[in-house]
């Protein structure tokens, strides 16, 4: 358990120390709220629907926080895991390998240390996006629903640090890992519907995204950001909050039905194995 230790607080220790590392994390995040800022800050809503519910600009605010600290648990999961590429360009994960330290413990040392480093990043957002609600006056979260949206947090640092451990396991370079890890966070961004509302996509598409693990995490933070300023809003009689929260992806359907928040957590634990399941038996494979 120590080596699994010290391998963890390596990889923590080095992402910190890289200034570097910590901008590029943020990057997709700050690029993310740049472009709600300057260009759809009123695209989401028409001026009919914004004088029948002027709250919905508080809704609008809190949906796109929640899409914020989605991105960043995955930005800094492929991040915080590049050490392990570096390492092996550099000749540390084979010296790693001569000391008396298993195989595992040392694959243990890296999951552990992207999970942790993705999770402290996650929070630190966290705490970003109840600044901003705070100043755009915007109800925050109680303290329930803070707890289930740190526990959604780690459930999400979870499943993204089994995908960047999927492509890390491989004999990637670090310049192939980083345009992987590029390429994937935009799609993640997409199948989150991080930057255009679900119910905007083709019913194919959503029937697609439903099984993936991206859009039930957004689902839950969703959730979990937004309860609070639902219940805040003044909702006309006619409006059709249902159908507006399955739009916007707070709520998800699968198969017709609408999905509870345990079967999302569900499906992203399972999600989150399958990817270190496979990571796993690349490496297994490769040491063969």
């Amino acid at each position: 358990m120590k080596a699994i230790t010290r391998i963890a607080k390596r990889v923590f220790k080095l992402f910190f120390r890289d200034k570097s590392a910590i901008f590029f994390t943020l990057l997709a995040s700050i690029i993310l709220l740049t472009i709600y800022l300057l260009f759809l800050n009123r695209a989401f809503f028409s001026e009919k629907q914004m004088a029948m519910m002027p709250d919905l600009i508080y809704f609008q605010n809190a949906w796109l926080m929640a899409g914020l600290a989605v991105v960043t648990a995955f930005s800094a999961s492929f991040t915080a895991l590049a050490q392990m590429p570096v390492d092996r360009k550099s000749k540390a994960f084979d010296d790693f390998q001569v000391a008396p330290i298993r195989r595992s413990q040392i694959v243990a040392g890296y999951i552990l240390g992207s999970t942790f480093t993705a999770f402290v990043m996650s929070l630190a957002t966290i705490a970003f996006t109840y600044g901003y609600l705070l100043i755009q006056k915007t109800t925050l979260p109680s303290p329930q629903n803070t707890l289930l949206i740190i526990a959604a947090t780690l459930l999400t640092t979870l499943v993204s640090s089994g995908l960047a451990f999927l492509f890390a396991s491989g004999r990637n370079s670090v310049r192939s890992y980083g345009s992987i890890s590029s390429l994937m966070l935009t799609l993640i961004g997409f199948f989150a519907g991080a930057y255009i509302p679900f119910g905007t996509l083709g019913n194919s598409v959503r029937a697609f995204m439903s099984w993936l693990p991206f859009s039930h995490m957004a689902s839950l933070a969703r959730k979990f950001y937004l309860a609070d300023v639902i219940k805040a809003m003044n909702i006309p009689s006619q409006f059709d909050m249902a159908d507006f929260r399955i739009k916007f992806g707070v709520d998800l359907e699968m198969l017709g039905k609408t999905v509870s928040p345990w079967l999302s957590a569900g499906l992203i634990l399972l999600w989150a194995l399958l990817f270190f399941g496979i990571g796993l038996f690349r490496i297994r494979k490769e040491q063969d």
